[in-house]
């Protein structure tokens, strides 16, 4: 993929595909994608590539100026005529002539001047060379005083950053080359070389032929930089820096937004999705960019929910909204409402009233604790429990969103009882029965309270609350403003609801009954001990996915 940085905004272009993304005169991105006509005559013959990639890039890199200028101010500014052309030709020339004396005949003249014509030849090339050198230090900074082309060095130096994080590099291919390219840093790399070879030779046969000599090692060094930097070496991001500084300025977040929409776009494009030509439309890469900057603004790294916000928004899956070219301007309103709450500490799951656990949609509020992923072990767990027993009855304590009694009854024939202290949580998960076509028997009870007093079952499943009371303020915010203190408030050291499970479950529990419990970290040795001092042996501990012991189990003596 080439990269050409402008002064607004930045132009990718990779095989057919071309992506221009700017920030315009209001501050908002404006994106564009479109097929390119690439012909490619001399990518496999080695430093013939070179002069191809260098004559080409010089012309995209005006085509890119044009269509960032275009894509900023409109269609109604005035398209550039033949005078814009004869002002580049003259800049051209002009920068030509500018170069031949400030980097050819004074630093040469000051090389003289402490190293005459008769002293050692190596070391006046090398003064020489340093005072190019120094020159080119100089004039790249007093190009910083130029604002529009300090914008274009923010931009280049955005793309520089964000590239190796964004963008999967390719392996390398031994027909081509297809590694990042940024055009800016190769032509800095190239120019920097060439003065470098050039005042080393120090040839001096007359100006015609010093003339064409340097142009003879300009257009090798064209050549040599290219496979350097792009064919021979693996090492391309630490030779860029050698010269890249120079045309480097520390980037704002618009800057870095500015790019981030561009390598999101050509991402989804790479994904086969449709080009983005009409600007006039709110892009999904402009859209996708604007909830993850506000997102990592508000401390919330976690990309899932980006795609949550955006899919449930759209009504499509996760990988959908990858195909996805544009949104309503309706569409846009609300999922940058959405966002907006996300970043102010509410859970995706409360912002939008369900979830989904065990592959199962549930509703949710705050009045009910949002059902997590490591819970889904526990179910797991439990059916292959449940198994053991013939027309097995289930007794879920606690059931909060009837998140684990469901997903229980989805997947297997037993007989379901869930109790909860809470009216509101039983409405809720009474709710969600209906609505996955389950029959589960729903019971107001402190824990065993509003059982019947011989009632007893072969499983006992539980997620009480284990959070220790101190440490519910330390909580994110997120879950202290989302779920509910009564689901989550485990006493002072967390394990209270455990030691009144345990102490009435042998009470409640059929010959060789099981009892399962979710618990929290550093929890497992504490329950484990609980549940050996009631009677229960065949104690198992299950680790979750972060090896984090999560599930304890154990069976009735």
């Amino acid at each position: 993929m080439k990269s050409f940085p402008t002064s607004y905004g930045i132009s990718l272009i990779e095989e057919n595909r071309q992506v221009v993304a700017v920030t315009d005169v209001q501050g908002q991105k404006k994106i564009k994608s479109f097929q390119t006509k690439n012909k490619v005559v001399f990518w496999n013959l080695p430093f013939a590539r070179g002069l191809q990639f260098f004559c080409c890039g010089v012309l995209a890199y005006f085509e890119s100026f044009l269509m960032c200028i275009d894509l900023r101010f409109g269609k109604s500014k005035k398209k550039t005529d033949w005078k814009f052309y004869l002002i580049i030709v003259g800049v051209a020339l002009g920068a030509a002539t500018f170069s031949g004396v400030y980097f050819g005949f004074l630093p040469s003249q000051l090389g003289y001047l402490l190293v005459d014509y008769r002293g050692d030849t190596i070391l006046r090339n090398a003064i020489v060379t340093i005072f190019k050198l120094l020159f080119a230090n100089i004039f790249f900074l007093m190009l910083r005083l130029i604002p529009k082309i300090t914008e274009m060095l923010k931009f280049n130096y955005a793309y520089e950053k964000l590239n190796s994080k964004i963008i999967k590099k390719p392996e390398k291919s031994k027909k081509s080359c297809k590694k990042e390219v940024n055009f800016l840093n190769y032509l800095i790399f190239v120019f920097i070389l060439s003065i470098v070879v050039i005042t080393f030779i120090g040839a001096s046969f007359g100006i015609f032929f010093n003339m064409l000599l340097h142009i003879a090692i300009a257009i090798a060094c064209i050549s040599v930089g290219y496979e350097i930097l792009f064919v021979v070496t693996n090492f391309v991001p630490s030779l860029i820096w050698i010269t890249g500084f120079l045309v480097f300025s520390k980037p704002t977040r618009t800057h870095t937004e500015t790019i981030v929409v561009a390598l999101e776009e050509m991402k989804m494009l790479q994904k086969g999705r449709e080009f983005m030509s009409d600007e006039s439309k709110k892009a999904f890469a402009v859209v996708y960019a604007n909830v993850k900057s506000k997102l990592s603004s508000a401390g919330i790294t976690d990309k899932s929910d980006a795609d949550w916000i955006i899919a449930t928004i759209l009504g499509k899956t996760r990988g959908e909204i990858k195909l996805v070219s544009f949104v309503t301007d309706k569409q846009y309103e609300d999922i940058m409402k959405a966002t907006e709450r996300r970043a102010n500490g509410e859970s995706v799951d409360n912002i939008f009233g369900f979830t989904e656990f065990y592959g199962i949609r549930f509703d949710i509020n705050k009045k009910v604790l949002t059902p997590r992923m490591e819970t889904e072990l526990l179910v797991e767990q439990t059916l292959k429990a449940e198994k053991s027993y013939k027309k097995c009855t289930i007794l879920d304590v606690g059931t909060g969103s009837g998140a684990i009694a469901i997903a229980l009854a989805k997947n297997c024939d037993a007989q379901i009882t869930a109790v909860d202290v809470s009216k509101s949580a039983l409405a809720v998960a009474e709710n969600n029965a209906r609505k996955n076509d389950v029959k589960i028997e729903f019971l107001h009870s402190n824990l065993f309270d509003g059982l019947k007093r011989k009632r007893k079952f072969d499983i006992i499943v539980s997620n009480p609350p284990y959070i220790a009371t101190d440490e519910i303020e330390k909580l994110d915010k997120n879950v202290r403003e989302c779920d509910p203190v009564l689901a989550l408030d485990g006493g002072k050291d967390g394990l209270d609801f455990y030691r009144e499970i345990i102490s009435q479950a042998p009470n409640r529990l059929n010959p060789k009954g099981q009892i399962l419990f979710e618990v929290g970290k550093g929890q497992a040795l504490a329950v484990k001990k609980l549940l050996r001092e009631h009677g229960f042996d065949e104690i198992k501990v299950v680790k979750d996915y972060n090896k984090i012991e999560r599930i304890v189990s154990g069976r009735i003596r």
